[in-house]
């Protein structure tokens, strides 16, 4: 069996994330569905465990349930954008690090800031790792302030 590591749970969290624009209803019934679907289309290995799969539906979850005050963060620091003009790619990787900073102590900012940064090299287009870490690094520092 291989080794999993956070960033492996953190891409499947992106990914289930990264459905929940296409769901007419986003509740816990579609979320439980959604994620059994893409679990059955995973390799055996590449299944999250343990630790790794409770963050995955740690992190869905509180994404989903927190998804209007992620979303409102998100506006809060576009300059010159709307929500909806957002590739749905960087929408997802961004509401997974904004809720990693909010709700999960544990992961310091500058590592979901960093980890989405990684994953939008991989699954974005070539102005996403810049755009992301330049919206994100204001997040990061506007919660820090109010803490």
């Amino acid at each position: 069996m291989q080794h999993q590591s956070r960033r492996d749970a953190r891409r499947h969290a992106f990914r289930l994330i990264f459905q929940f624009p296409y769901h007419n209803v986003w509740d816990a019934q579609a979320l439980a569905a959604a994620t059994a679907h893409y679990y059955d289309g995973l390799e055996e290995g590449e299944r999250p465990r343990g630790r790794n799969a409770e963050y995955v539906l740690r992190a869905v979850t509180g994404a989903s349930d927190r998804l209007a005050q992620l979303d409102g963060v998100i506006e809060n620091f576009l300059q010159e954008w709307t929500i909806e003009r957002l590739n749905r790619v960087d929408l997802a990787l961004m509401r997974l690090a904004i809720y990693e900073m909010l709700c999960e102590e544990d992961v310091p900012h500058g590592v979901a800031v960093n980890e989405a940064v990684e994953l939008a090299k991989e699954y974005g287009t070539d102005e996403s790792p810049a755009f992301i870490n330049g919206v994100l690094g204001n997040i990061s520092r506007e919660i820090t302030r109010e803490k």
